[in-house]
């Protein structure tokens, strides 16, 4: 299900200093989602590894490309939220990449375990966290300071505000900071009793903790982040880019011209950032890039 982690887990993967052993030649991060075209993906995994992106539209060209620069080298290559299940599919897009070395390796993040099937590929389950770690994840994004110890009273609602989050990190960390800005029990209270945590959930347990976030935003958080839906799923955008793009739409709010627009929408930047709706890239290719939650 979403929201377990999965593709959290694939940056540690790529990011941990025992990967620096196995002596990868390249490292290339590429996000799928579910409309798996053959050239298209093609494509985007030459841009990731070449940083170069190629307008061609024949898929045979993009195939010889991406052979010359995998040609003996040893690769890492991370495919992120892939929803195709057709092994045809999935072969045509193997076929350049098995010109590189041995000991290459290709990590897929999926929440179908037929894509595996289907990629031949070995399967890892990630479970929900036990209620501990929920506590201790849930704990460590409302406290605005490391040190903080909650009262009593809020200790024991945010208790059975941990149970509605199922076990799933994204759930916790997103609650969490959603009631980092909130002090008072009669908040908490009213987030504990929100009849969003009985919506039908179907199977994507989510859905209510990010609602709920979503609801809870200020109105002009609410417009910036809404606006972002303009662009396609897994989108990477530039802060300063971004910045521009509600400048043009008059988001941002300047009361008596205290402040410049581009640092009120700094400031838009990281309070969403910080209540989870943005995350840093997982390319880091930029580093003021952003990804928003799917």
């Amino acid at each position: 299900m979403g929201g377990l982690g999965k593709t959290t887990l694939a940056q540690h993967v790529c990011n941990d200093p025992k990967m620096d052993a196995a002596k990868f030649d390249t490292k290339a991060w590429v996000c799928v989602s579910d409309h798996f075209d053959v050239l298209t993906v093609t494509k985007t995994i030459l841009k990731a590894i070449t940083r170069e992106k190629d307008d061609s539209g024949n898929l045979e060209m993009v195939h010889n490309k991406l052979k010359e620069k995998l040609s003996g080298k040893k690769v890492l290559l991370v495919l992120d939220d892939v929803w195709n299940q057709r092994r045809d599919k999935w072969k045509a897009v193997q076929t350049p990449l098995s010109y590189g070395a041995p000991g290459s390796r290709v990590l897929v993040t999926t929440r179908d375990e037929k894509v595996a099937f289907s990629m031949q590929s070995k399967v890892h389950h990630l479970k929900q966290l036990l209620e501990e770690e929920c506590w201790k994840v849930f704990e460590k994004h409302v406290s605005k300071d490391d040190n903080l110890e909650l009262k009593d009273e809020l200790k024991e609602i945010g208790r059975r505000i941990v149970e509605k989050c199922k076990g799933l990190p994204l759930a916790l960390k997103t609650i969490g900071c959603l009631l980092r800005t909130k002090s008072s029990i009669s908040d908490w209270q009213s987030i504990l009793e929100n009849d969003i945590w009985d919506l039908p959930k179907e199977d994507n347990e989510i859905i209510p903790a990010l609602f709920l976030s979503y609801h809870h935003l200020p109105s002009h958080l609410k417009r910036c982040f809404a606006y972002c839906a303009l662009f396609p799923k897994d989108y990477e955008f530039v802060k300063e880019k971004l910045i521009l793009l509600w400048m043009a739409e008059n988001f941002l709010h300047c009361p008596q011209q205290i402040r410049h627009p581009e640092e009120v929408g700094e400031q838009y930047c990281n309070d969403l950032l910080s209540r989870s709706f943005f995350q840093q890239s997982s390319t880091e290719r930029h580093e003021k890039a952003l990804e928003g939650i799917s």
